[in-house]
């Protein structure tokens, strides 16, 4: 056990933990956010899931969405710089030999972002289940309180006499 609080710092073992609980966070985060209350009303801004306003699960999305990418960066161009460097050297003087994967990928994300975009099955129907649990948190119309005074309108009509 002594042994192992002494062993050297590892950048990949650190790297590997920071990817894994960023990542985690990403996902508890965005699917807090899928399913929370959207817009500003008064419901949005009261609610609270694990502790946290909606507001502060997208701060918290935000910022480990950046230390993932950013760690990922690092994983990838300086742990791995010579694997990743080597393998885009050989496929750069091989040529790509089977594009098939890459053709099917970039394809598939293309599809998902015009799907996205307007708004066609399946994705479509993921986003309105997204916003059927958002709304289901908005519960009755809150009545607005009348103020003391009213508007200038009731003011104007209520200071004419009467005809």
């Amino acid at each position: 056990m002594a042994d192992a609080l002494h062993k050297s710092f590892t950048w990949r073992v650190f790297i590997s933990f920071g990817l894994f609980i960023a990542f985690l966070m990403i996902l508890v985060s965005g699917v807090i956010l899928y399913i929370g209350p959207s817009g500003r009303a008064p419901a949005a801004a009261a609610w609270r899931m694990i502790g946290l306003t909606k507001g502060e699960w997208q701060n918290q999305h935000i910022i480990f969405g950046f230390a993932f990418s950013l760690l990922s960066l690092f994983h990838l161009l300086v742990i791995n710089w010579k694997a990743f460097f080597s393998y885009v050297k050989s496929k750069a003087v091989a040529g790509i030999k089977s594009p098939g994967e890459l053709v099917f990928i970039m394809a598939l994300s293309l599809f998902f972002g015009i799907g996205t975009y307007y708004k066609i099955e399946p994705f479509s129907a993921i986003l309105e289940f997204g916003k059927t649990i958002a709304k289901s948190w908005e519960g009755k119309p809150v009545n607005k309180p009348q103020s003391i005074q009213g508007s200038a309108g009731e003011m104007n009509s209520r200071s004419k006499p009467a005809e």
